[in-house]
């Protein structure tokens, strides 16, 4: 994996040093090797910035209606190998990482699979920057890579630093309430903290820690941050001022979105659920189970969720308006 359907809308520089923070030095914007790029046959080269792809307007979503506490589940693709985070795009796209098969593929809203990258190193979370590029993880390198279309290459992002025996990053968002500052957050998962980046990734902030393994946020209004700890098995809040609370208590939750309204939604591995905190209510409520390790959520166009379920290898709409 991410306001609107925001994986695609949806980390100041503190002393990274100083505070003891995992992010390393940052590489200058270079070419990955021919195997990592979707461009084969081009030579490899350097460069200081990626030109420039035509601006995006990023979808935008009125005030949800009310949600339907049993939604209709629609099979969207199936027979993929290990579909895991999503992002969606102006037209109404889907574009999801698949961890076996190291691709990133794009669902057309005709219902086409067309692969946009490939050769990938267990790609995890996605966001689409306003400027139409793409920002991907690649768990197996615990760094993040960003793909222009518009020349189709693949440059390093942001290399983390992974001295834990725990799996590298995981889910991304976008945080683009302010339009004169967008960002992508970076839960860092083997190091337990919350990390914004520029868009040009090379500023890294530490905005939290204390995280036992952290794979999923999204940015509020507001400025705060949910969190999705995995291995703390809980949902917290970050407020702009540092402090945090948690949320929920949920088993194993992966990734997390709200809608305009205010409602959260959630997907768990442990019970391989979707679950729903209400904005009026606060309850928990379980919207769809029978998932098998759910890793992935985002809104469609019409405030829909979608969700990945790798492990009946497919994609699924749930019909929550």
């Amino acid at each position: 994996m991410n306001p609107t359907p925001r994986l695609v809308l949806a980390v100041m520089a503190l002393g990274l040093a100083a505070c003891g923070s995992s992010v390393a030095p940052l590489p200058t914007l270079t070419r990955l090797p021919p195997a990592l790029s979707p461009t084969a046959a081009s030579p490899a080269s350097t460069s200081t910035s990626l030109p420039a792809p035509p601006t995006v307007t990023l979808p935008t979503q009125t005030l949800p209606p009310p949600i339907n506490p049993n939604p209709q589940q629609v099979v969207l693709a199936s027979n993929l190998d290990a579909p895991d985070d999503l992002a969606l795009a102006p037209d109404g796209s889907i574009y999801f990482s698949d961890t076996q098969d190291g691709t990133v593929t794009r669902l057309t809203p005709d219902g086409q699979l067309l692969t946009v990258i490939s050769g990938l190193n267990v790609p995890e979370g996605i966001v689409l920057l306003p400027n139409g590029s793409l920002i991907v993880v690649e768990q197996g390198w615990n760094r993040l890579d960003q793909y222009d279309p518009a020349t189709n290459r693949l440059s390093w992002f942001v290399r983390l630093v992974n001295d834990t025996t725990q799996e590298g990053v995981d889910g991304i968002t976008l945080d683009s309430w302010d339009p004169q500052a967008v960002s992508v957050i970076i839960p860092d998962s083997p190091n337990g903290t919350l990390l914004r980046a520029s868009l040009d990734g090379q500023k890294v902030t530490l905005l939290a820690k204390g995280f036992t393994r952290p794979t999923g946020a999204w940015a509020e209004a507001d400025g705060s941050l949910l969190v999705a700890d995995e291995n703390g098995n809980a949902l917290f809040r970050v407020h702009p001022d540092g402090t945090s609370e948690k949320l929920a208590d949920l088993p194993s939750p992966d990734d997390v979105v709200e809608d305009q309204a205010g409602n959260i939604f959630v997907c768990t591995l442990g019970d391989g659920a979707v679950h729903w905190i209400s904005a009026t209510t606060r309850e928990d409520t379980i919207l769809a189970k029978a998932f098998i390790n759910p890793q992935g959520l985002s809104f469609d166009l019409k405030g829909n969720l979608v969700v990945t379920d790798p492990g009946h290898h497919q994609l699924v709409q749930l019909v929550i308006h």
